[in-house]
């Protein structure tokens, strides 16, 4: 089953070429956007520590039919972040509901224990990687039948805003390339 999301959905929170609309300023850079958002306790920045903000904006497009231009990722962004995290820009694992433009979208975020049957069904998940204090988000939109282990799963990966496999994420990321690296996994529809 190839990649559910394509190009047009993806979001690389490095991306200092998305700006505040009318405005010059780097939204993924700005040590403000957080505070912008209403996240008073959060600090950093998307680029630093937005992955699965990100994650959860390219599932808003996607959801949404939507494509990644300025706009619509920098809103999809915002978006993620009011409904998708606490008031320290930390996932909440919750469920919820946005707009973008006149279309409502909903989020459903379910935790479940076994992603490769929701992804061979057809389903994004979204996964957190984790070893020590090293922590990062991908969705995994995808499985490749004639690949063999980790190599299987099709994420998009907001490190970079590209699609590869789960196992090339796991070694970039320097993650040991096995499946004690997710810890949390997530249905998303």
């Amino acid at each position: 089953m190839p990649h559910k999301l394509s190009s047009t959905h993806l979001i690389n929170q490095a991306d200092s070429s998305i700006k505040y609309p009318g405005k010059s300023t780097s939204a993924f850079t700005d040590t403000n956007f957080y505070k912008n958002c209403g996240k008073t306790g959060a600090t950093g920045t998307i680029k630093d520590n937005g992955c699965p903000i990100c994650d959860l904006a390219m599932f808003i497009l996607y959801k949404g039919g939507l494509t990644n231009n300025n706009d619509n990722t920098y809103n999809a962004v915002v978006q993620a972040t009011i409904g998708g995290t606490t008031k320290a820009a930390d996932f909440t694992h919750e469920s919820f509901t946005t707009t973008m433009g006149s279309k409502s979208i909903k989020v459903n975020i379910q935790s479940i224990s076994d992603i490769s049957a929701e992804v061979q069904k057809g389903n994004i998940c979204m996964v957190r990687l984790q070893n020590g204090n090293n922590s990062h988000y991908v969705i995994v939109d995808g499985w490749d039948d004639s690949a063999k282990e980790l190599n299987r799963y099709l994420v998009c990966d907001p490190d970079g805003g590209v699609q590869k496999t789960l196992a090339d994420t796991m070694s970039k990321r320097k993650f040991p390339v096995n499946a004690a690296s997710i810890t949390e996994r997530y249905l998303l529809s």
